[in-house]
């Protein structure tokens, strides 16, 4: 195991301000693809992924407006361009989403798991590449009209919205995990 390798692994932190450029299409496509290697039960590949760029980011923007008219009754109209923006924070943006099958042996949870994989994947992948990349969600992506403004299927389960471009500023390091906390021997 090259020890490099995960000293750039535990050197990967989330970049929030990114701007142009962002990747190229070709570039998308290898890491979608290395992305695509994550651990699968069942070789379902139950990944599926949209790239948003340009004017599409509004599609995105409109699941945060939605969203907070849903949340707060007497939201003012001239808030929604305010919430629409929050989807230009980056040049480009992944959506990631699980398509759930019925399987005997591979339950929803674990295609989901398995997509969550395939989103750290990307997030190592845009790395290697030289951007930065910040991965969002929270209870906008998990609603039933943030799906149908996505075109998701009932079947479809969001994982997170990948903000991905060039870091504005470098963010070198996040506190360390004190494994203490975190792991556990059982040898016996």
């Amino acid at each position: 195991m090259s020890k490099e390798f995960l000293t750039f692994m535990r050197n990967r932190v989330s970049q929030p301000k990114l701007t142009f450029p962002s990747p190229t299409q070709s570039e998308w496509e290898a890491i979608l693809s290395a992305a695509s290697r994550a651990a699968d039960h069942g070789n379902l590949t139950p990944w599926r992924y949209k790239v948003y760029e340009g004017e599409g980011r509004s599609k995105l923007g409109q699941i945060y407006w939605h969203h907070a008219v849903s949340e707060v009754d007497s939201m003012p109209l001239n808030k929604e361009e305010a919430f629409i923006k929050k989807a230009y924070r980056a040049p480009a943006v992944l959506l990631i989403y699980a398509h759930v099958q019925e399987h005997p042996k591979v339950p929803a949870i674990e295609q989901i798991m398995a997509t969550s994989a395939a989103a750290q994947q990307v997030l190592l992948g845009l790395n290697a590449l030289g951007y930065g990349a910040m991965w969002r969600s929270g209870p906008a992506c998990f609603t039933q009209k943030t799906k149908e403004l996505l075109s998701l299927g009932v079947n479809d389960q969001i994982v997170g919205l990948i903000y991905a471009g060039t870091a504005e500023s470098t963010t070198t390091s996040t506190p360390d995990v004190t494994l203490e906390k975190h792991l556990e021997w059982v040898r016996d």
